[in-house]
């Protein structure tokens, strides 16, 4: 099943959030008002696909992110579960985007890989 209108828009919301832009710039940077930016974001409005490519480009991010299909639920893994992991995967992935240095990101990765190794009890 595709992401319905309210999925995409929550998604545009914390991806925003996570770039720590606000409505506003978000608007300025796709021409449209803020209060259009929250109706994308409540899924009010249907966003066009270059309206969608706009947005995307704005928060740095691929358009597929808001277009794949949800994967399928694991068994016991209940939707609420499912959208917060993707959810914290998309926050990760925009924290890690606006870290400038090259240097910083390297070490960044090199914790995470860390983090996992010792998690897992293994290397990665």
């Amino acid at each position: 099943m595709f992401k319905s209108e309210k999925a995409i828009g929550e998604l545009i919301r914390q991806m925003r959030k996570s770039s720590g832009m606000s409505q506003m710039q978000l608007a300025d940077k796709i021409g449209v008002s803020y209060q259009q930016v929250q109706k994308y974001e409540k899924g009010i409005n249907k966003l066009s696909l270059s309206r969608l490519k706009q947005i995307s480009g704005a928060l740095g991010v691929p358009v597929s992110m808001f277009l794949e299909e949800e994967e399928p639920l694991r068994v016991g893994e209940s939707k609420a579960m499912h959208a917060g992991l993707l959810n914290e995967e998309a926050k990760l992935l925009m924290l890690f985007r606006r870290l400038h240095s090259k240097k910083l990101k390297h070490g960044f990765i090199e914790m995470l890989e860390d983090v996992v190794r010792i998690s897992d009890g293994k290397k990665v």
